[in-house]
């Protein structure tokens, strides 16, 4: 009975290393992917930053040549008119082969009015959808040399305006990604609280992207009413992050991800199923038990599903899988909050 005891004791105290460790490897896949999904609009704001530089003191430069004209305020008027409709954060900008075509036009226009060095000036105008038509009134109503000044300080606003968007864009990035890892891991939250089941499900989704985008098609199929479960939160995201990242992996990073919930009785239902290969019939009955994984060595603990059984059974929730070529779907009931029922 002393060596039962012994032996148990030390299986209970494995499957805990384990399990950690297992958590350990998955929260070190996370901040990789996490760190990469950082460091692109990070760099990208970095990038556009460093480039106003230059583009301002082209501004400063223009600027000051125009201040030297003796312009009438028609003229002024005309300038400032364009350079506002010009650079309009809501315009749509043209598809590829368009833009290709006024890039062409705007770079000949230039260059009938002797501004031959302009020409990369064409391509910031043509990704403003603005038509030659628009840019000979300048040559049409000022002289050579004040057209010019004043066309390089209208590009460069645009420029300019383009990459104030990047910045922004890039940074509202950044801000939804520290927003999504505040939420996923219940920072500065109560660890238990009712969760609304399909903000967890997003907000799993947003820090698993650096896995989905690369060639996984998410379907939602949501219900509009919100369904709220008393939960430990962090827990709860740990159940999705595991199911969701073996669907990923058994489609090879390439495939549909279909994701439901519906409400069945006092209880919430999520289903996740995958157009994967499927489980084999023979390991599908053992896929929920410890250490059991069909993983190459070092690619998997075999605890994932087995935490993720565990996480929904302290939920009082139950899990199951139904498995067949191109529809693996893992069904789980979880109780609805009492506000909710």
């Amino acid at each position: 009975m002393r060596l039962v005891g012994l032996m148990s004791d030390r299986i209970r105290e494995t499957t805990r290393l384990e399990q950690q460790r297992d958590r350990l490897a998955s929260l070190g896949k996370l901040s990789a992917g996490l760190a990469h999904e950082l460091n692109n609009p990070a760099s990208a704001a970095k990038r556009a930053a460093s480039q106003l530089r230059d583009i301002l003191k082209k501004i400063r430069d223009a600027s000051l040549e125009l201040g030297r004209r003796e312009l009438t305020s028609v003229q002024k008027a005309e300038i400032e008119n364009l350079e506002a409709s010009f650079t309009q954060s809501d315009v749509v900008p043209p598809n590829t082969l368009t833009m290709s075509d006024l890039e062409d036009q705007i770079d000949s226009l230039l260059r009938r009015h002797g501004q031959n060095d302009l020409w990369q000036l064409a391509a910031s105008l043509a990704r403003k959808n603005i038509k030659p038509a628009v840019l000979e009134s300048l040559f049409s109503n000022l002289d050579s040399d004040t057209a010019r000044a004043a066309l390089v300080r209208i590009a460069a606003s645009v420029e300019v305006a383009n990459l104030l968007h990047e910045i922004e864009s890039s940074t509202s990035r950044i801000s939804d990604l520290v927003r999504a890892i505040k939420e996923y891991t219940y920072m500065d939250q109560s660890p238990v609280q009712n969760v609304d089941i399909v903000k967890s499900l997003e907000t799993t989704l947003t820090i698993l992207n650096h896995k989905l985008k690369r060639g996984v098609t998410i379907q939602r199929d949501y219900q509009r009413v919100p369904f709220l479960v008393n939960s430990f939160g962090s827990e709860l995201n740990q159940v999705w992050t595991n199911v969701i990242d073996n669907a990923i992996d058994a489609m090879g990073g390439q495939g549909e991800l279909r994701i439901r919930t519906y409400r069945e009785d006092a209880c919430v239902v999520v289903e996740i199923a995958d157009n994967g290969p499927g489980i084999p019939e023979k390991v599908l009955p053992h896929i929920f038990e410890p250490f059991f994984t069909t993983k190459a060595v070092g690619q998997g603990t075999g605890l994932g599903l087995d935490t993720t059984s565990r996480i929904v059974r302290k939920h009082r929730g139950q899990i199951q899988v139904n498995s067949k070529p191109g529809d693996t779907r893992f069904t789980i009931w979880l109780p609805l909050a009492e506000a909710a029922v």
